[in-house]
């Protein structure tokens, strides 16, 4: 019988996007997917560091597994991803019934090493290599067959003072963008109507090319608008870095039909002092700039952000100069991060944690609030419209109903009907709205 794997996955697009690719890549040598851990013979966590929570969530689930592999000693529980990067000894002594540690960097070397360890034995790779060889063009490893994930760099090389990416993931390394055009063809050609470009930091791209001097993600989006004429409908790139987005590529989005009118542009915080703290490289100011430039050049262009609250020496006037920048850029949502340090990071070596938990709870929740209103007020000026849906398939809440995303990734609820599949475009009429949801019936 062949081995069964299983892989549970933390944090990220990327990291969705490497699970997919790496179970593309263990099916290649001959395992076969399961999603019952009682039949799993490997059981692979594929991790996050950027937040402590999402950490201790794969110690609690590892330490569930001890009493199964002291039952099933044949058994292989690998930890992959950064966790495996930045924590291997704590891994090994925490867990240490866990059989191998790999970090992002030397994914592709896993399905080997399942062949290759030995009984009882422990493994552990990590560094950077040259070259990953992780292709995502796997039609039958992605959730959606009509959606994928491009990874377009790996790594990043800012060096912001609370985040661990650049010492788990390295610097910033673009891909060709002929491998890139090469990739998005096939996926096409295999039934992906949109296509999400991943980086770290996505508006980098190519700053690593030829000195700095291009190609760039504005080309790169102009080459991709070519696949349209092949089937593609919608392009998407994240994470966007304010200090790295140019009109070029507000234009290149307004000229692409294919590019959605959409970023995800992460502020982390409305106060001048606390982004100089944090090392982001722009004000308020600027940040505002940008968005105003966004929504002159680009018709309908909506904007989604991500804040941290708590981060050290933060006082109630700092995080007041967030809520203003929160009420003023009128989001279409937000992701909010109660601070928690990162060790190896220039802010947990070198800034003290000062912000009570208590004080970063309440923060989070007020900046939750405000932006609740926004949402609400906004999706509530969609309702008479008709907005076309991408859908995605049955709504977990209620599976007479089928949910899909709007070009600009607003969540679209309407009646299932015979007619309609995963995949497909649909326009909707809206009839009414939460700050969440849009609700409405196929037009």
């Amino acid at each position: 019988m062949p081995r069964r794997f299983l892989i549970r996955t933390f944090g990220c697009q990327m990291n969705r996007h490497d699970a997919e690719a790496l179970a593309g890549l263990l099916e290649r040598a001959g395992l076969v997917p399961t999603e019952s851990e009682s039949e799993a013979d490997v059981i692979l966590f594929e991790t996050c560091s950027v937040r402590t929570h999402a950490e201790e969530r794969v110690y609690s689930l590892l330490g569930r597994l001890k009493p199964v592999k002291r039952r099933r000693p044949s058994l292989l529980i690998g930890v992959i991803g950064c966790m495996a990067e930045k924590d291997r000894e704590e891994i090994f002594r925490r867990a240490p019934h866990v059989d191998f540690a790999v970090g992002p960097g030397r994914l592709d070397e896993v399905p080997a090493l399942i062949a290759g360890l030995a009984p009882g034995a422990c493994s552990v790779l990590s560094g950077q290599k040259p070259s990953l060889e992780l292709p995502s063009a796997l039609a039958d490893r992605r959730e959606h067959p009509w959606s994928a994930y491009i990874a377009i760099s790996r790594g990043c090389s800012n060096r912001c003072a609370y985040c661990v990416v650049p010492a788990v993931r390295g610097e910033l390394v673009s891909r060709a963008p002929g491998e890139i055009l090469a990739e998005a063809r096939e996926l096409v050609a295999a039934g992906a109507a949109e296509l999400t470009l991943l980086g770290q930091d996505a508006d980098a791209y190519g700053r690593d090319f030829c000195g700095g001097t291009g190609p760039h993600l504005a080309d790169l989006v102009r080459s991709m608008g070519r696949l349209e004429a092949e089937g593609l409908r919608r392009l998407v790139f994240v994470t966007s870095h304010p200090r790295d987005i140019s009109e070029d590529l507000l234009r290149a989005m307004a000229e692409t039909p294919v590019a959605c009118p959409y970023l995800h542009m992460p502020a982390q915080s409305g106060s001048d002092r606390i982004l100089a703290a944090m090392r982001r490289g722009y004000t308020a100011e600027r940040y505002r700039q940008i968005v105003a430039a966004a929504r002159r050049i680009i018709p309908g262009a909506e904007i989604a952000s991500d804040f941290i609250v708590g981060f050290p020496g933060e006082t109630e006037e700092d995080f007041a100069a967030t809520e203003t920048l929160v009420r003023d850029m009128e989001f279409q949502q937000i992701y909010v991060f109660k601070y928690s340090p990162r060790p190896g990071t220039f802010a947990a070596d070198q800034l003290a944690d000062d912000v009570p938990t208590e004080v970063k709870k309440a923060r989070n929740n007020r900046l939750l609030a405000v932006q609740r209103t926004i949402s609400l007020r906004l999706n509530r000026a969609m309702v008479g419209k008709t907005v076309a849906v991408l859908v995605e398939g049955a709504s977990q809440r209620d599976d007479r109903r089928l949910t899909g995303r709007t070009r600009t990734g607003r969540i679209v609820v309407f009646a299932r009907d015979a007619r309609t599949r995963s995949g497909q475009l649909v326009n909707v009429r809206v009839d009414s709205a939460t700050a969440l949801t849009l609700a409405g019936e196929r037009a």
